[in-house]
């Protein structure tokens, strides 16, 4: 019954961003929350210059950095279409995976952007302490340039 409680406040949560309202899943975070989205890219490099190594580093610390991630990720129409979601763990030290397709909409048929993500999420009581985000970052970098040439036009 966790586990299932879990997917769906996942699922609403990410429908939620998708409708243009991260507040669900902002509330769901802890003050001391980190996300870490890896790769040479101007997400990664929001607050921070990148750091290459073999531990996955925080990107993105506390709720005023969470906050300027998903108001990014909402003004650029990001959006996310879940494939799979997997649980595990104990209320104290939840685990959870998702697989999706991450995409901006354009005409029928055609996406600004897409990619396919895995995000790890640890969650202890209900709230998410650290989120990680594993796309193709070439995609990421490609996106960069195309958003930069667009705002230079």
């Amino acid at each position: 019954m966790y586990k299932a409680s879990v997917r769906a406040l996942v699922r609403h949560g990410i429908g939620r961003l998708n409708e243009g309202d991260p507040e669900f899943l902002l509330r769901m975070a802890t003050p001391a929350s980190e996300i870490a989205f890896p790769g040479d890219n101007s997400w990664a490099a929001m607050f921070r210059p990148v750091e290459k190594g073999r531990r996955a580093v925080a990107t993105h610390r506390g709720m005023e950095e969470l906050r300027a991630f998903a108001d990014r990720f909402v003004a650029d129409g990001i959006q996310f279409q879940i494939e799979d979601i997997l649980v595990n763990g104990p209320p104290w030290r939840t685990r959870v995976a998702v697989r999706a397709h991450v995409f901006v909409p354009s005409n029928p048929g055609a996406d600004r952007y897409n990619n396919r993500v895995v995000a790890f999420m640890d969650v202890r009581w209900g709230k998410f302490v650290r989120w990680e985000d594993y796309e193709d970052t070439q995609r990421v970098a490609e996106w960069d340039r195309s958003q930069q040439a667009v705002l230079a036009s």
